[in-house]
């Protein structure tokens, strides 16, 4: 290889590599902000959202919230099932589960929304450690038979879905 062609190859290589590292930096920090959970990204437009929770092709959670200068108000869930079961209607006569076991599992649900009524959108976090959020009717922390840790989760999951699809009605 000539000398003239040599170096105008090592040039290009040069710009090439360049290009990569100052391009790519700037892509690595994109993508990870792509992966921060919703609320640590920032302030959130005033108004309500909506989100949902699927799972194996089924609806299990679909809730509605309002955000207010980054606070979370007026939670609510607009569909609670799992596993042919209604939470919100125990009464169902086609509910696998007792009525009273859907009470307590819908209370538990409720608490964990309860607990983020108030506060600022980075606390949907906490919801990761539901023994500081949902309490049975004596008092007890949630126990490990009514798998809590997984219905924080799908709660959390529906969060960050109505956070990512932004404001479903201005207030």
């Amino acid at each position: 290889m000539k000398k003239s062609n040599l170096l105008i190859f090592l040039a290009v290589m040069f710009l090439v590599v360049g290009a990569v590292f100052y391009f790519g930096g700037d892509a690595k920090t994109e993508s990870l902000q792509e992966v921060l959970p919703a609320e640590e990204k920032g302030l959130y437009p005033d108004g309500r959202y909506r989100g949902s929770f699927f799972d194996s092709g089924d609806y299990e959670v679909a809730l509605q919230f309002h955000i207010e200068d980054n606070t979370l108000y007026n939670l609510s869930f607009r569909h609670l099932y799992w596993r042919g079961d209604d939470y919100l209607d125990p009464e169902n006569p086609d509910n696998n589960w007792p009525a009273h076991d859907l009470e307590v599992l819908t209370e538990q649900h409720e608490e964990l929304l309860e607990y983020l009524e108030g506060k600022d959108v980075s606390a949907i976090g906490e919801l990761f450690s539901p023994e500081i959020a949902a309490e049975d009717k004596e008092g007890k922390m949630v126990d490990t038979w009514s798998a809590a840790t997984v219905r924080a989760a799908k709660v959390i999951s529906a969060l960050r879905d109505a956070l990512t699809r932004g404001v479903y009605r201005l207030p």
